[in-house]
C-alpha cells in the first residue's frame, strides 16, 4: 500500500512549505528583523511514527522529514523539506523546494544510476495545511490521556489541536527523547529535534516538459510569536513570544482549559457480534469460479476485519454477464446462504452473515434480493462500497462513442471502462433514465434501489475522485474530469448521488466513524487496495471498515 501512501509525506512536507507570516507588532519589522529570526532558526528533523499498517509509508513505520527555514517573499518564513526512502537499490525521495512538490526516484540494478522526476498535484499539500492553525487556536489541557501509550508532558505544556478531522495532543515542551516538542495523535506521533546546522535540500533538475507540469504552492498563514518558537526554536522568535505573552514562551492560546484530551486507540475491536464475511466484488472479472480465501482485489481487508469469524471472496464474471442477469445474481444467493450455518436454501434466507460489495456488486445483490432470489434477515448486514445504484455515465461514455461519436478521450480511459464493443456488464451500468438505459433497465434499476434502501447497513460513497495517491489516482482522476458526468461529485466512475442510491445524503458523514461514510476517495480506493491516509479522515477506507461493526 506504500504508492497510496506516499500521500503522507507530501503533505507533511507540505506543512513545512508553509509560509509562516507571525502575528504581533514586534513580528512586523523589516528585512532585518526577519534575516535576525531566520539566523537563529534551527533546520527541523520531524519524526513520524505511523501506527496503523495501513499507512505505512514504502513499508516504513518510522521515518524522518527535514526541513530548512527560508527567507520568503514579503519578510515572510517558509520551509523547505525532503524525506528519502531506501529499498534495496532504490531510493525514493520526496522533496518541497519553493512551493514545489517533487518525487524523485533513483534505481541502480546494474550498478548505473537512472533517476526519474515528477512533480506531483498541488491538491496532495492540502491536508496538513491547516496544522499552523490549529497550532495557533491550540487548548490548554491538564491532561493527556491516550488508550494505546503512555503520555508524560509538563505541567502547563500540554494543549489539544484539532486538523484533518482528528484531535491531536501537543506536548510543547522537550521530551525525554530530545526532541523539542511532540504531537500525539491515535494514528501518527511527531517528535521534532532542532537541529544545530542546516541539511542540504535543493530542487533536483527537471526537463522543460516535467517543468511545465510543476504546480508552486505557497500557502501564508498567519503565525503567532509562540508558534514560530515552537516551530523554528528560534531565539529571537521565543524572545519575541515572550515579550508577546506574559505566560511561558510555550504558551499557544487564551482559550479556556480543558481538563483532559483523550487520543483514541489506532485500532478498532468488533463491537458487535462476529460473523462470517463474503465479499462481492465488481465490473472487471471473468473468473466465474465461485468462493476462495483469497483475492488481491480487496487489498488486505482481512487484516483489518475484527468481526469477521471467516471471511471469503466471491469469484463472478462480470465482464460477459450484465447484473441483471438471473444466473448471476442467483450465483450470488447461493454463495451468501452458504456462508452460514443458520442461513437457509429453503428459505432463501441469508442469516447471520456481513455482506461487503464493492460497485457492481451491490446491483448483483440489490437485484438478486428485488427478484426474490434470496433475503436478508435482521442479522445479516449489507456493507456498500461505490455501488452504481443508478448506473454509471462511464457506460453511456463508452457507448457513445462505440456508436463512432468518440470525443478522442477514450483509449486514455479505457481500463477503467474497457473498449469497443462494450462487453454486456458495462452495457447494463447505462445511467437510469439516460439514452442509452431500457424501460427494463430502469425497471430493473429501481427495484435494486429499494432493495438497497430496505436492507443497506452501511454505506462508503465519494464526492471527489482526488484520491490516495497510487498508480489509480491520475487514471480516475481524468475519469472524472473527461466523463460527461452529472456531477463533479464523483469517484472517477460513480456519482455520489448514484452510490447514495436514494438514500438522504444527510444519512452521510465524512468522519470514517459513521455507517455511512462520504470521502474523498476514488473508486478504486475504496476496494481497500490502496490504504488510508493518515491525515485526512475523509480518505480513511480501511480504517471506517475495521471499525464499521
Amino acid at each position: 500500500m506504500w504508492q497510496s501512501s506516499r500521500v503522507l509525506v507530501l503533505a507533511l512536507t507540505s506543512f513545512l512549505g508553509l509560509s509562516a507570516v507571525s502575528a504581533g507588532p514586534s513580528f512586523r519589522g523589516g528585512h532585518g528583523d526577519v534575516a535576525r529570526r531566520l539566523a537563529s532558526a534551527s533546520s527541523l528533523r520531524l519524526h513520524f511514527t505511523i501506527k496503523r499498517d495501513s499507512m505505512y509509508i514504502n513499508g516504513a513505520s518510522e521515518f524522518d522529514v527535514f526541513a530548512n527555514p527560508v527567507l520568503s517573499e514579503n519578510n515572510s518564513i517558509a520551509f523547505n523539506g525532503q524525506a528519502t526512502f531506501v529499498d534495496g537499490t532504490t531510493v525514493q525521495k520526496y522533496l518541497l523546494v519553493d512551493g514545489v512538490t517533487y518525487s524523485v526516484a533513483q534505481s541502480s540494478p546494474y550498478g548505473v544510476v537512472s533517476e526519474t522526476v515528477s512533480c506531483l498535484p498541488a491538491t496532495v499539500t492540502t491536508p496538513l495545511q491547516e496544522l499552523v492553525g490549529a497550532i495557533n487556536t491550540a487548548t490548554p489541557v491538564v491532561n493527556v490521556l491516550a488508550v494505546d501509550e503512555q503520555v508524560s508532558c509538563e505541567v502547563g505544556s500540554a494543549y489539544k489541536i484539532t486538523f484533518g478531522g482528528e484531535t491531536y495532543a501537543l506536548c510543547a515542551a522537550k521530551q525525554a527523547s530530545g526532541a523539542g516538542f511532540k504531537i500525539i495523535g491515535s494514528d501518527l506521533d511527531i517528535e521534532a529535534f532542532y537541529l544545530s546546522e542546516p541539511v542540504s535540500i535543493t530542487a533536483p533538475s527537471v526537463d522543460a516538459a516535467v517543468a511545465s507540469s510543476c504546480e508552486k504552492v505557497v500557502t501564508t498563514t498567519v503565525m503567532t510569536a509562540a508558534t514560530e518558537a515552537l516551530l523554528t526554536g528560534s531565539a529571537a522568535a521565543t524572545s519575541a513570544a515572550s515579550a508577546a505573552s506574559a505566560n511561558s514562551t510555550r504558551s499557544l492560546a487564551q482559550n479556556a482549559e480543558e481538563a483532559t484530551v483523550t487520543i483514541s486507540a489506532s485500532s478498532c475491536a468488533c463491537k458487535g457480534k462476529m460473523r462470517p464475511c463474503i465479499f462481492i466484488h465488481g465490473l472487471g472479472l471473468t473468473d466465474n469460479s465461485g468462493l476462495s480465501d483469497t483475492t488481491t482485489y480487496f487489498g488486505d481487508i482481512a487484516k483489518h476485519a475484527p468481526c469477521c469469524s471467516s471471511v471469503k471472496f466471491a469469484h463472478l464474471n462480470t465482464v460477459d454477464y450484465p447484473w441483471t442477469s438471473a444466473t448471476q445474481q442467483q450465483k450470488v444467493c447461493d454463495m451468501a446462504i452458504s456462508m452460514s450455518s443458520t442461513s437457509s436454501a429453503s428459505t432463501k434466507t441469508i442469516d447471520n452473515t456481513i455482506i461487503v460489495a464493492h460497485s457492481m456488486g451491490n446491483l448483483l445483490l440489490g437485484g438478486a434480493i428485488a427478484n426474490g432470489k434470496c433475503k436478508l434477515s435482521s442479522t445479516s448486514s449489507w456493507v456498500a462500497l461505490s455501488g452504481p445504484m443508478k448506473g454509471s455515465m462511464g457506460s453511456d461514455y463508452l457507448q457513445n462513442a462505440c456508436s463512432g461519436n468518440s470525443n478522442g478521450f477514450v483509449e486514455a480511459v479505457a481500463n477503467l471502462i474497457g473498449r469497443c464493443p462494450a462487453n454486456p456488464a458495462t452495457v447494463s451500468l447505462a445511467y437510469q433514465g439516460e439514452a442509452y438505459a431500457s424501460s427494463a433497465l430502469n425497471a430493473a434499476y429501481a427495484a435494486a434501489q429499494t432493495a438497497f434502501q430496505t436492507y443497506v447497513s452501511a454505506a462508503m460513497c465519494s464526492n471527489s475522485f482526488n484520491g490516495l495517491i497510487s498508480l489509480d489516482q491520475p487514471v480516475y482522476a481524468l475519469g472524472g474530469t473527461v466523463i460527461n458526468h452529472k456531477s463533479k461529485e464523483n469517484d472517477g466512475i460513480v456519482e455520489y448521488l448514484s452510490c447514495a442510491g436514494g438514500l438522504s445524503p444527510s444519512k452521510f458523514s465524512n468522519m470514517y466513524t459513521g455507517p455511512f461514510y462520504v470521502t474523498k476517495l476514488n473508486h478504486m480506493d475504496t476496494t481497500f487496495r490502496h490504504g488510508d491516509a493518515v491525515i485526512d479522515n475523509a480518505k480513511k477506507p480501511v480504517k471506517w471498515f475495521e471499525c464499521l461493526l
